[in-house]
């Protein structure tokens, strides 16, 4: 698995607060009710710098 904010956005946890949005690799689109939802690129290199900036990390895979 990705070590990257996809863990959160995948599990229904996101709500847009933008705290990931520290990486580059990430950008912002309004998800199907509107709200921001952080979308990562295909060049993103996994580092996981945007899951500790995540208050709903709460993994520790």
């Amino acid at each position: 698995m990705k070590n990257n904010v996809t863990k959160i956005t995948e599990k229904g946890m996101c709500v847009g607060c933008g705290s990931c949005g520290v990486c580059k690799h990430i950008t912002f689109v309004n998800n199907e009710l509107g709200f921001p939802a952080p979308v990562v690129d295909d060049t993103c290199e996994s580092c996981g710098k945007c899951l500790i900036e995540c208050i709903y990390n709460m993994d520790s895979d």
